[in-house]
């Protein structure tokens, strides 16, 4: 390609960034993925994209996001330099991105890149999904995006695709990534459906372009990451462009396919006593607020049935002695709410007719509590159940990381709830933890 002072870059392609290059350049999508396996192509092919389109659009603005700002800097801001044509356009390299013919100014501080023609090429972060509410971007490019931790996919596309409204275009973006466990990542581009399970609405302006890493011929090392992954679990990852399991997840038992059932089903297939409930109550503080409603399948075994999981909510709205009719269990079968410790809460629920008791709040041994129902039986009938109207129960559990455990930032509040569900039913009601069909763990 040629830029508008005439500068020739001589960018070769394989079969899997042509089509991603296609969809981007054909107008009929709002998000374009890429997902590939490592050595695929991903990060040189997202920034590439971005110069490319800068060059081709004098005075645009466009964005590039890594995961955040600590791990753009190695990874995602320095491909974006090596890209550049000239050279020693690197700064941690001891050069300067101003070498480039392209390159009018670069500001380090506000990591901001501006071309010749006044285009603006901004490196920023998804550690917040509003950081840029208030810009508009002609292109935006997010590379690692199965990474961003701390960011809502969802929240963060509906932000970014609302800023992309500019007279010259493109008005798309890229993702790129390799999987990383069963997160929104994989929920929007392999399920595509929303935070509620749902499909999703917009679907058809989306792309998914998925590639192996051992059909790219650019690829040095292909024999090596042959033989470190090819025939481990890791090998749909790692190589193919597809997903598996996270690595160090608390409940790496745990699967949609063995644990999660079909709402629908529950009452039919799935039969459930009536005579069984009990409930875990997770306060919240700042973070969400959970009730679960756990009953027991005609096998004995435990299902969550239901939750309540609500941001900036009050407690009210589980519970009131007063309002009781607008509560999340008005209506509920009467059983025992295995609570966090807050005793204005536990004096609320039982106020409100409920029987409610301090939790056993032991992390270690409740987690291993619930890792040992997640098991299966000889018949490969598991010791817990999840409705799949329960979808930040889900979530957690297949994004809980050994990393998160006691942290403050850890998003594991409907765990939390399930623990002190479970965990206190076996240790109150039958003095210890019972085996698990019959299982010691």
């Amino acid at each position: 390609m040629s830029t508008a002072n005439q500068i020739d870059i001589d960018w070769k392609w394989w079969d899997a960034q042509t089509r991603t290059l296609k969809a981007l350049n054909s107008g009929d999508y709002d998000l374009v993925v890429y997902r590939g396996g490592y050595g695929a192509g991903k990060t040189i092919l997202g920034t590439r994209w971005i110069i490319q389109t800068a060059l081709e659009r004098p005075k645009s603005d466009n964005l590039i996001l890594a995961p955040d700002s600590q791990k753009g800097a190695p990874a995602t801001y320095k491909t974006f330099f090596q890209q550049l044509p000239g050279q020693d356009t690197v700064p941690d390299e001891g050069g300067d991105p101003e070498n480039s013919p392209i390159v009018e100014n670069y500001h380090g501080t506000k990591r901001r890149c501006t071309l010749v023609n006044g285009a603006i090429i901004r490196l920023g972060s998804a550690d917040r999904w509003n950081r840029y509410a208030g810009s508009e971007f002609n292109a935006i490019y997010g590379d690692e995006v199965a990474h961003y931790e701390n960011t809502s996919l969802y929240k963060l596309h509906r932000m970014t695709s609302s800023r992309q409204r500019t007279e010259q275009g493109p008005n798309v973006m890229l993702w790129t990534s390799t999987g990383n466990g069963f997160n929104d990542f994989y929920d929007i581009t392999e399920r595509q459906v929303n935070a509620e399970g749902e499909p999703l609405s917009w679907a058809d302006y989306m792309r998914v372009i998925v590639a192996d890493s051992r059909d790219n011929p650019f690829l040095n090392e292909r024999e090596k990451y042959e033989r470190m992954y090819a025939d481990t679990q890791s090998e749909e990852q790692a190589l193919g462009g597809g997903f598996a399991a996270a690595e160090g997840l608390v409940y790496k038992q745990f699967s949609r396919q063995t644990h999660v059932v079909d709402a629908e089903k529950i009452g039919d297939s799935i039969q459930v006593s009536d005579a069984f409930r009990i409930y875990g109550y997770d306060a919240g503080w700042n973070d969400a607020r959970v009730m679960l409603e756990i009953g027991k399948t005609s096998y004995d075994q435990y299902i969550c049935l239901d939750h309540f999981y609500e941001y900036e909510s009050q407690i009210e709205d589980v519970a009131d002695p007063n309002e009781p009719g607008g509560t999340y269990l008005y209506d509920k079968p009467k059983g025992v709410i295995h609570s966090e410790h807050e005793p204005a809460h536990i004096d609320k629920f039982r106020r409100a007719g409920w029987k409610a008791t301090k939790a056993d709040k032991n992390i270690s041994a409740g987690i291993e509590h619930i890792r040992g129902l997640l098991k299966s039986d000889g018949e490969g009938r598991p010791g817990l159940l999840v409705s799949d109207v329960c979808t930040e129960l889900i979530k957690e559990f297949v994004e809980y990381k050994e990393d998160d455990v006691g942290t403050k930032g850890a998003t594991d509040h409907a765990l939390d709830a399930l623990r002190y569900a479970l965990f206190t039913h076996e240790t109150r009601e039958h003095q210890k933890p019972k085996p698990v069909f019959g299982r010691n763990y």
